[in-house]
């Protein structure tokens, strides 16, 4: 029985587009030295094909997401909203922490400092103007 050597012949793809082999280098290294053409390679991930008739093929995927953004929508954000569904339904949560947070002095005052701000801006005739007027972030309610 021998035994019959072939090189295997690597092709790395990136959206589409058939990038050429670097000889003696890894795949990471590869990518690394075409993130200086296409940036978003700095994260993607190397996904490496089946060797079909002499051939591999590695394809680059983009790491697609919302920076620092995990699975779900967030155990807050859904407890968040959970609270805002109860108040709307007049029932009162189980907590209190959403009506809490709505008798605060401080949210009071900044909800009436914000109101006083959008009165004073269409009052002074820039009704075109005031969706690009933005509040300084200290009149707005701090989340519960």
């Amino acid at each position: 029985m021998t035994i019959a050597v072939n090189e295997i012949r690597r092709v790395f793809r990136y959206n589409g587009v058939q990038l050429p082999d670097v000889p003696g280098m890894e795949p990471k290294e590869v990518r690394d030295l075409y993130s200086a053409q296409y940036p978003e390679l700095i994260s993607a991930e190397i996904e490496a094909g089946d060797v079909v008739n002499g051939v591999q093929e590695y394809t680059f995927r983009k790491a697609v997401g919302t920076k620092g953004r995990t699975g779900g929508e967030g155990e807050r954000l859904a407890a968040l909203k959970a609270a805002v569904a109860v108040e709307i339904e007049g029932r009162t949560d189980a907590t209190g922490k959403l009506a809490q947070a709505l008798t605060r002095r401080g949210t009071q005052e900044r909800g009436s400092a914000w109101g006083a701000f959008v009165l004073r801006t269409r009052r002074d005739g820039n009704e075109r103007q005031t969706a690009r007027i933005l509040p300084p972030s200290d009149m707005l309610a701090p989340l519960p």
